[in-house]
């Protein structure tokens, strides 16, 4: 058996995307892939007849998606650059259109915009989302930005001051488009239902709020209606048979920006909204860790009368149907990841992660679970994993805790290994046993690592997601309990060359830890917050997170709460020699937080290292660069091999 390498990574296929076509006979789906040359990702449609499960590649150029069902399922109309001069055209869309029994592609128009999404209405008409400047600007304008309001930028997006996401609607033969939503309103999801739009965002000028509004659009008259003011964080519009709209809500009165949402259902004829779940306390959506997906695909989806929501529970993502009479019953079961779907007339379609598997495309049959593709079947063929050994970790106060231990393949029991505790983000994410190539690399090079779900993490409910206000303490507690129970339940747990990594809330933590313990030889921070001061005034969720997750702003007792809740506070007691990593994209957590504690390591003496990576964001471990994610993971080993193995 061969250990997990790196390079691996350019073998994994990432699935993403589902649609199921409207006769319910096929499904199509994106698949990517990474091409080490191009240093980028290849990106085609595939389709799957669901009667006899096979699966076949329907676009071969590498450029093509997002994309759209034709109203007759007999094509599949997107968005690709596979022309050379569509390449040239970064703020159009070239739209082409492919039957799905084959033939090729034949380029059908242009749309005007970089669209983010696409969908056909009832005239044939794409229906569109896209971003676009609130006025003209000129070719000048493209050497410098004006700031005036925030955010003034986003992750994974760039500077978006005067930027809203609007919804369009394209006539391919006219050549002719409508906006639909237009001004200072800020799109963040919507659905079309024949001459219906739903869609729910934020109007601002200035700062952007934390409540949206749920609207509704007739195409047919031209009449729009509020249904809800700024009362609520909304997200996931979808239409219900009986002229009502289902979105995700939560007020967060109780547990703050990471409070659970609930399931609530808007009336088109003004009767005002309900909730199908009151009191529901389950974390929706996907929040499962894993560095193997490439997309997703939405958190609600509605069939009839029925709604599906993917739900974290404890450490797997599931996938729930709520009946109209707000009864729930748990349509997708297996232990896992669920992490996108589609449903239609029953029929479930979904890509998921499987303990010890990568993303396949699966449907449920029965009651039970059929994979329908074989898409990533040869990439972990012949490897030589480690399966995650779960054991129970329970606090000083009685809080039980999951946690997890990743042995070498052929860890011999006699023998002592370093090992890395690792700590997810968020905080409001979990680790499972889905598979993390990262953790497997690691343990076919030798070690043992160490993760679990402190208070923070989701999947318990909203009491135990809140750490307002506590981040370093309870938090820290937790994990340094975590590793401890670890070191006394398995003695092949080297004690004396402990590491110690984590990106994100996982990089604060690491951050945190190497200014009040010296316990760790080496630790590696990644995309981390060193300074809530400085994260309040520079990130792009900065001003409402920081406020919102530590209860105060920079001007409150002179900021002396972001201040002592900050790891570059207790920086200058750090003697564990640490490895930064950054992206100077990265607007969620903004360089400068990496720099500010790599600049106060080296100014007291200890040892630090400093990875910054051009053109990538918050996302490099998961969606970075071919080359920049290889490169992150040598970083990464070469410098635990240095420090916890002696420079092997």
């Amino acid at each position: 058996m061969e250990k997990v390498k790196a390079e691996d990574l350019l073998t994994y296929r990432f699935l993403s995307g589902v649609r199921i076509s409207p006769d319910g006979a096929l499904a199509a789906f994106i698949v990517k892939r990474m091409r080490r040359e191009e240093n980028d990702y290849a990106s085609d449609i595939y389709v799957v007849d669901l009667a006899s499960g096979a699966v076949r590649r329907l676009t071969t150029s590498g450029k093509d998606g997002p994309f759209a069902w034709s109203a007759d399922s007999r094509a599949i109309v997107f968005v690709s650059r596979r022309e050379e001069k569509d390449e040239e055209e970064k703020e159009v869309s070239p739209v082409y259109r492919i039957a799905v029994d084959g033939g090729e592609a034949e380029r059908v128009g242009t749309i005007p915009h970089k669209a983010e999404s696409l969908d056909l209405l009832d005239d044939g008409r794409l229906l569109y989302s896209a971003r676009v400047p609130l006025y003209e600007r000129s070719e000048d304008d493209k050497d410098y930005e004006v700031l005036d309001e925030i955010p003034f930028w986003s992750n994974g997006v760039g500077f978006t001051n005067k930027r809203r996401r609007h919804l369009f609607a394209f006539d391919l033969v006219a050549e002719k488009e409508e906006e639909l939503v237009t001004g200072t309103f800020n799109v963040a999801g919507f659905d079309v239902r024949g001459t219906r739009i739903a869609y729910v965002g934020k109007d601002f000028t200035d700062k952007a709020g934390l409540t949206d509004e749920l609207w509704a659009l007739d195409l047919a008259t031209g009449e729009r209606t509020c249904l809800s003011k700024d009362e609520l964080e909304l997200s996931g519009p979808r239409f219900l048979r009986d002229d009502r709209i289902a979105v995700l809500g939560t007020d967060m009165q109780h547990y703050g920006l990471n409070e659970n949402s609930e399931v609530l259902v808007f009336d088109l004829g003004g009767r005002g909204f309900s909730s199908l779940t009151p009191g529901w306390d389950r974390s929706t959506g996907n929040s499962v860790n894993s560095d193997v997906r490439h997309g997703g695909g939405p958190t609600l989806r509605a069939d009839g009368d029925a709604i599906y929501v993917t739900v974290t529970e404890d450490d797997s993502c599931y996938l729930d149907r709520i009946a109209p009479d707000g009864g729930i019953a748990r349509a997708v079961a297996a232990p896992g990841s669920v992490d996108a779907f589609d449903v239609r007339a029953g029929r479930i379609v979904y890509v998921a992660l499987r303990p010890g598997r990568l993303q396949e495309l699966y449907t449920m049959e029965d009651g039970k679970e059929r994979c329908l593709t074989r898409l990533n079947e040869g990439a972990l063929a012949g490897k030589a994993l480690s399966a995650p050994e779960r054991f129970t970790v329970t606090t000083a106060d009685g809080t039980e805790l999951a946690a997890w231990i990743i042995r070498p393949p052929d860890c011999d029991r006699s023998v002592k290994y370093p090992t890395i505790l690792a700590i997810h983000g968020g905080p409001k994410t979990v680790y499972g046993e889905t598979f993390i190539h990262e953790m497997q690399l690691l343990a076919g090079e030798g070690y043992i690592i160490v993760f679990g779900n402190p208070r923070g993490s989701s999947g318990r409910g909203n009491a135990f997601a809140d750490i307002r206000g506590r981040y370093g303490t309870v938090d820290y507690d937790d994990l340094m309990a975590i590793l401890d129970a670890a070191i006394a339940r398995f003695p092949e747990i080297d004690a004396d060359r402990l590491g110690v990594m984590g990106g994100s809330y996982g990089g604060f933590m690491t951050n945190w830890i190497i200014g009040h313990t010296d316990r760790f030889k080496a630790a590696c921070s990644q995309r981390s917050i060193a300074n809530w001061i400085s994260k309040f005034c520079t990130t792009d969720i900065g001003y409402f997170f920081n406020y919102d997750q530590i209860g105060a702003t920079p001007w409150q007792e002179d900021g002396k709460k972001l201040w002592w809740h900050s790891p570059l506070r207790y920086a200058d007691r750090a003697v564990t020699p640490t490895l930064f990593i950054h992206s100077q994209e990265d607007y969620r957590c903004w360089i400068a937080e990496g720099i500010q504690m790599f600049t106060a390591l080296r100014y007291h003496g200890t040892e630090a290292r400093l990875v910054m990576f051009r053109g990538e964001n918050h996302d490099l471990s998961r969606t970075g660069k071919p080359k920049h994610r290889l490169r992150r993971l040598e970083e990464i080993l070469a410098w635990f091999n240095k420090h916890l193995k002696g420079g092997q």
